[in-house]
């Protein structure tokens, strides 16, 4: 390619990467209603509190970890894609930046392994009130999510990640 058009060209993509300033600053927003939506059900519980049984206040308790969790992720997907494209155009950087894509992607999905397990605790605590057969394909997809896990931390141990 002739340096008159790969020059300009290449400015572009790299200025097109400004194009996801809106999409992180959403996932900021989604955290924000995230944090609200915790503090909502926490003082939901705390009032019912006295008149739960055992097994319903650690639904509820669940419930709030599973935001938690859920406000991780996506913690984590900005975090990330902030440093990974708009970090490089800004001249401070974090050092979320040095846990590379490999380490991400586990850490990601070891969220939605927890998340399918609170699901999973979840019917379990209830068993007599739940259907069997949409039970078991929650267990089954815990177990492929655990799996996936596996063998993203195994070929990130094996491509040289940390």
């Amino acid at each position: 390619m002739t340096d008159w058009l790969h020059r300009p060209l290449g400015r572009a993509v790299f200025a097109a990467r400004w194009a996801m300033v809106p999409i992180y600053l959403g996932l900021f927003v989604a955290l924000v209603m995230l944090a609200v939506k915790f503090l909502q059900q926490l003082v939901a519980l705390g009032v019912t509190l006295p008149g739960l049984s055992g097994a319903d206040t650690v639904l509820g308790v669940l419930r709030l970890v599973d935001l938690a969790l859920l406000a991780n992720m996506v913690l984590i997907v900005v975090l990330a894609g902030w440093d990974s494209v708009i970090g490089p155009l800004t001249p401070e950087r974090s050092d979320f930046a040095d846990l590379g894509f490999g380490a991400i992607k586990v850490k990601l999905l070891g969220s939605i392994v927890a998340i399918a397990a609170i699901q999973v605790l979840e019917g379990f605590v209830h068993i007599g009130d739940v259907a069997i057969a949409p039970l078991l394909w929650q267990l089954v997809l815990l177990l492929g999510f655990g799996v996936a896990g596996l063998l993203l931390a195994l070929m990130d141990r094996l491509g040289g990640g940390h």
